[in-house]
């Protein structure tokens, strides 16, 4: 893809370097073990990005950033003026639907779309296989019992993808909270010395749940790591994957 994006920009008087950022590692949740492993030390995976800045397990966005450091192309449209920019992101948008045509046959006039391709795909995957699986869903009651006793807020009558979700929901929605108010949306200006306490909660929460939803993540976990799997290699390469 990379290679028909740059000589199509070339065609359209623009430069764009064919490059492919670096793999990222991931963690791995695949196992009720390996969830445990990494709840240990970055809880659902919220305030941990403010701990833990740069390491890409917490998928942090300066972590990502660091990851990007390289490209070529980041040089090149900061160099732009904001109507070059405009001009050069719309050629790429352009490039990019033919490249994702040619070479894998997905119709995508941007990375943005591929990116809901991709999660689309995810959800459907997740509805049939794990929301759809009766096993799980008979599962969620008693794990919901077991917070509700533990202390932790649980809606009523939860699908097994929400139940698996809502600690790092609602660690997300804290730490949204303490955002800049000025700016919806932005994670707060913590450092990671301020930030600690926080993940020390969050870390406690996330193995409560991992103790309660025990005999439900041990079935989820390879479930959603296998659907995992297959979604990034079907749409991966759209999105620099």
């Amino acid at each position: 893809m990379e290679q028909i994006k740059a000589d199509c920009m070339k065609q359209r008087g623009f430069r764009y370097v064919a490059y492919v950022v670096p793999d990222r590692p991931e963690p791995d949740l695949s196992t009720y073990e390996a969830m445990k492993t990494y709840r240990q030390k970055y809880g659902f995976g919220v305030f941990g990005q403010l701990v833990y800045p740069k390491d890409p397990l917490t998928g942090s966005a300066e972590s990502a950033r660091d990851a990007s450091a390289d490209d070529p192309n980041e040089v090149i449209t900061r160099k732009l003026n904001n109507s070059q920019l405009s001009a050069y992101l719309e050629a790429m948008d352009a490039c990019y639907e033919k490249a994702a045509k040619e070479v894998l046959h997905k119709e995508a006039g941007s990375e943005f779309e591929a990116v809901g391709l991709l999660q689309g795909a995810r959800d459907d995957l997740e509805e049939a296989e794990i929301n759809g699986d009766s096993e799980l869903v008979v599962l969620v009651p008693a794990f919901a019992d077991c917070l509700v006793a533990k202390g932790h807020r649980v809606p009523p009558a939860m699908l097994p993808t929400a139940m698996a979700k809502r600690g790092n929901d609602a660690f997300w929605d804290q730490m949204m909270a303490l955002g800049n108010k000025k700016s919806k949306g932005a994670p707060p200006d913590l450092t990671p010395a301020q930030a600690r306490p926080y993940l020390d909660r969050e870390i406690k929460a996330a193995l409560e749940d991992l103790e309660c939803g025990k005999e439900f993540y041990t079935r989820f976990a390879p479930k959603r790591s296998s659907i995992n799997a297959r979604v990034w290699a079907e749409y991966g390469p759209l999105v620099g994957r």
